[in-house]
């Protein structure tokens, strides 16, 4: 498919079908001379028109899911989110696959939101941070257990589980502060290819052998046929030796909840700080609410901002008008 190799060759405008507060008015700053064309998800027909006639897209995931087979114009859909779960539960292999490419949003935007996210976890853990607030309130002044007897990063080996784009970024941070990392991979990569910030690689067939040498196990892990129930059954009870801390800021279904109580309940795991679930909201009635060893956060540990959108948008664009390969492309064989 030949792409726009100039300006002057663009099409009219970029459609904008999305639900993010602001997205519009950041794609204007950082494009100023390309008109961006909201189309409002639930508008009428003449609106949805500017939508299948737009050879450019800017959609969220939901959204464009439920338009995968009506976009006869399109030849690039960029995406908002990471995830692709929305849009892979519209395809359909018995029709033939769309014929424009689809980006994700995935770079360094959410690595650096989730290496936030892993290490303000895990200070808040090995050193007790939320009994200091506690004793705080009560004007109650102690060192008591890991307050002052805390180990710090560099004493940690953690454990990341998929070492893509945002995976390798944590790395990168956990390193800074001198934790030596393991990272399980789909496919063992070359040595030229080995990232400088991973000091152990493992194959998904390897998993126990991480597990077991790991501090803290960190899954950033999308949603697919190869992932969903890895940790299931009694696979954390790898994690005994080490009673390991599990983070899980990649997608609920790695691990089916049952069994991650049971791991708690056990001490295969000393702890579990949660930003996902199998279903979400997650339900009140969910025993994970009231386990003393557990943290929960609303899915919020990479949030899409706007700006951020706009900017990895803008260098794809460049790329899309060079006929270079795009950041991100989506790969329905593989889910991700």
């Amino acid at each position: 498919m030949r792409m726009a190799t100039n300006e002057e060759e663009m099409p009219s405008y970029v459609a904008v079908f999305s639900n993010i507060a602001k997205l519009t008015k950041c794609l204007r700053t950082v494009l100023p001379n390309i008109r961006f064309q909201e189309v409002h998800p639930g508008s009428e027909d003449e609106e949805m028109k500017l939508l299948r006639e737009a050879e450019i897209i800017i959609a969220d995931n939901d959204l464009l899911g439920t338009q995968l087979y009506n976009l006869p114009a399109a030849k690039w859909v960029q995406g908002t989110w990471a995830g692709v779960e929305k849009i892979m539960q519209h395809y359909d292999v018995t029709k033939l696959k769309p014929s424009f490419t689809i980006t994700r949003f995935s770079n360094y935007f959410f690595g650096t939101l989730m290496g936030e996210y892993v290490i303000a976890n895990i200070v808040n853990h090995e050193r007790n941070l939320m009994t200091v607030y506690r004793n705080q309130q009560a004007c109650v002044w102690s060192k008591e257990g890991n307050i002052s007897d805390y180990r710090s990063i560099s004493d940690l080996a953690v454990g990341i589980l998929g070492v893509g784009m945002i995976g390798t970024d944590i790395a990168k941070t956990l390193k800074t502060f001198r934790a030596r990392v393991w990272g399980m991979v789909r496919t063992m990569p070359n040595e030229n290819k080995k990232s400088p910030h991973i000091d152990e690689y493992r194959s998904s067939s390897d998993l126990p052998e991480l597990l077991r040498n790991c501090d803290y196990i960190i899954s950033v892990l999308p949603s697919t046929p190869d992932t969903i129930g890895l940790l299931n059954g009694e696979m954390l009870k790898h994690c005994a030796q080490k009673r390991a801390v599990l983070i899980n800021i990649g997608r609920g279904s790695v691990v089916r909840e049952e069994d991650l109580v049971n791991a708690l309940n056990n001490g295969w795991l000393s702890a579990a700080i949660l930003d996902v679930f199998e279903m979400e909201p997650l339900p009140a009635s969910n025993a994970l609410w009231t386990m003393p060893q557990v943290k929960i956060t609303p899915h919020v540990s990479g949030m899409t901002r706007p700006q951020d959108v706009a900017l990895f948008f803008k260098d794809n664009l460049f790329k899309y008008r060079a006929n270079k390969p795009l950041d991100g492309i989506l790969d329905f064989e593989k889910g991700y």
